[in-house]
């Protein structure tokens, strides 16, 4: 049985600003291809005795099936850099509910990440870090412990 995400976006803010920054980058990329294809069909066609603003507007024409495939593309990107995120965004997620838990006291169980996630190291590590932080917990308390039990009297 797979382990799937459930949500799509875990970190909206993170997830947000890279999809604003994908979708403002194919905006310009459209804008430019917008311009410059039809120039430079235009151009290359060698056809400059008709009026400049016919030749834009057939050469225009002309491009409209790539400006189409652009566009038809977009949610392809943006889906493809959700999916990417996710595997960063997951992680650092897990990390964050971890460490709430760990200084509420919570009792907090190693982190696994999913296949293809980022960071597995990070997780070994933190995990490594986590057992030692629990351990040292209990031995301050058993020694919280022992310094509360009273001392045996002798007799003698």
């Amino acid at each position: 049985m797979r382990n799937r995400r459930r949500k799509q976006f875990i970190d909206r803010p993170v997830q947000g600003a890279l999809i604003r920054r994908i979708v403002l980058h194919w905006l310009m990329f459209f804008t430019m291809a917008f311009f410059v294809f039809p120039l430079w069909k235009l151009l290359s066609s060698g056809d400059l005795s008709r009026p400049f603003t016919e030749l834009m507007l057939t050469s225009l024409a002309e491009t409209v099936p790539v400006l189409a495939i652009l566009i038809a593309m977009i949610p392809i990107f943006v889906w493809d850099t959700v999916t990417l995120s996710n595997r960063f965004a997951g992680p650092v997620y897990r990390f964050h509910k971890a460490i709430l838990g760990l200084t509420a006291g919570e009792d907090v169980p190693p982190i696994k990440l999913r296949k293809g996630d980022f960071w597995k190291n990070v997780a070994e590590d933190f995990n490594v870090m986590m057992e030692r932080f629990k351990s040292q917990q209990a031995q301050q308390a058993e020694q919280a412990e022992q310094a509360d039990e009273p001392e045996p009297v002798q007799c003698g």
